[in-house]
């Protein structure tokens, strides 16, 4: 297991503390957060929602920049987003707010903020590092996995891998009670992966209010996701 950093399951959580904190805009009105539902997150059910999403009739029909050096199927009413300094790109829905380039220590990080209010919220953390050259997905979820488990009292659900970027991803589903960042109950859809010498952990995290409605948003963005090779630090 050498060549992996140590970095908890749930550092998402940590680092999207400092990120919430400071996240730009203002707050919309409170909106209830709803109640934590038995049930988890199913990430093939909001794979087979996304599919169908259309965009309001308002917005234009975004096109890839031919200028970026890459190439993301861009469904309308998203745009190409290319992170800095990580090396990713894919189809931003319109009206997300983007904190890019955070870092905790070794761990860098971009949060993309959906909904947030004092009550309720929807959000997406992608964390990325560098593991050793003879570490796939599988021995990077293991030990990911192991540690949490060892350390977290939560109840994660593993469901079905999915394929991102061309790699396969496995995928964790929890759900947490009221308790730091969050003053509210939250469900998360979480992705392990290791994809261009880099282990991913992209994140899908939002009160009972808004899980459902957004899960399909973020699953349409794994399905665009895609690393660049634009940056190699």
């Amino acid at each position: 297991m050498s060549g992996i950093k140590k970095w908890p399951l749930l550092a998402v959580v940590l680092l999207g503390l400092g990120l919430l904190l400071s996240a730009c805009g203002e707050e919309a009105a409170e909106d209830p957060p709803g109640a934590l539902p038995a049930t988890r997150l199913n990430l093939a059910d909001c794979t087979k929602a996304g599919a169908s999403l259309t965009a309001p009739a308002n917005l234009p029909t975004a096109t890839p920049n031919p200028n970026a050096g890459v190439r993301v199927d861009l469904p309308p009413g998203t745009r190409l987003y290319l992170s800095n300094p990580l090396v990713y790109a894919f189809a931003l829905p319109e009206g997300w707010e983007v904190k890019e380039g955070q870092s905790q220590g070794n761990i860098k990080g971009d949060l993309f903020i959906i909904k947030k209010t004092p009550t309720s919220g929807a959000f997406v953390t992608v964390l990325s590092d560098k593991v050793a050259d003879n570490i796939d997905s599988k021995t990077f979820f293991d030990q990911k996995y192991k540690e949490a488990t060892a350390s977290q009292k939560i109840t994660y659900e593993q469901q079905t891998p999915r394929n991102v970027s061309g790699v396969p991803a496995y995928v964790l589903a929890y759900n947490t009670e009221t308790s730091q960042p969050f003053a509210y109950p939250t469900q998360s859809l979480q992705m392990l992966f290791v994809a261009g010498g880099r282990g991913w952990n992209i994140t899908f995290t939002a009160s009972p209010t808004y899980a459902a409605q957004y899960c399909p948003y973020f699953a349409r963005m794994l399905d665009s996701w895609t690393l660049t090779g634009l940056v190699t630090n």
